[in-house]
């Protein structure tokens, strides 16, 4: 299969249907699971269909680990070029990660003026302006509103759309009347979009917890693949 058609085919596709469009310049996303279930797998795929569009990904961690970031980003692409086929995939990879950017920080060492710093330089000196700024690591138990609105800002300011991937809590799952979880659940008004990772028995269900200004979110019909990690568009 050519670059152009597993763009048409890909479940990204009926992913950014689902949410009328997709996330949008300006809007916070945020895609919530417990530990390990595949919220950083997802947000790759996302970033890596963005980039075989020619768009431009900004990825911060605030992983311990700086090489996890870019394994997933092979992996995740292995994964897609096996399973449609893709030719001259080598080269559309050599290709792709000239319109990625990894950021790694320590969390507790660097302040959101500190990585908007950061941010500001590399845009200076390498005219990279990202379309997709995904945040990996982010601890929501330590974040506070006006950081999350910074954030939100940040997206406004670079027309950007941020996607965070957030832990829940492990030992109680709380859920507010809305269905959103803790600590997720503080900060809903600044979300454009949340999705729950759910595992289920052979899947990793995709649940559409908010959906823009929608009152009544669809179901995505999308899955996470427990081998590849890869979003599915097949029907639960």
């Amino acid at each position: 299969m050519l670059k152009d058609e597993l763009i048409q085919k890909s479940p990204i596709r009926v992913f950014e249907k689902s949410i009328h469009g997709g996330l949008g310049k300006g809007n916070l996303g945020v895609i919530t699971a417990r530990k390990g279930v595949g919220k950083t797998a997802c947000l790759a795929h996302v970033a890596i269909d963005k980039m075989l569009r020619g768009q431009y990904v900004l990825h911060i961690s605030f992983s311990d680990n700086p090489y996890h970031i870019r394994s997933w980003y092979r992996q995740v692409f292995d994964e897609v070029a096996k399973q449609y086929k893709l030719e001259h995939a080598l080269n559309v990879f050599d290709e792709l990660v000239h319109h990625r950017l990894i950021m790694q920080f320590k969390q507790n060492n660097f302040g959101f003026d500190q990585i908007q710093d950061h941010i500001n330089q590399v845009e200076a000196g390498t005219n990279f302006k990202p379309e997709i700024i995904i945040v990996d690591g982010c601890d929501f138990e330590q974040m506070d509103k006006d950081t999350l609105m910074s954030w939100k800002k940040l997206a406004e300011d670079q027309g950007a759309a941020i996607w965070f991937a957030a832990v829940l809590h492990r030992d109680n799952l709380q859920l507010d009347a809305y269905g959103v979880p803790a600590p997720v659940n503080l900060f809903s008004d600044l979300f454009s979009v949340i999705i729950m990772l759910n595992p289920m028995h052979d899947y990793i269900e995709m649940k559409l917890l908010k959906d823009h200004d929608q009152k009544d979110s669809e179901p995505l019909h999308l899955k996470l693949d427990p081998k590849t990690l890869l979003i599915s568009n097949h029907r639960i």
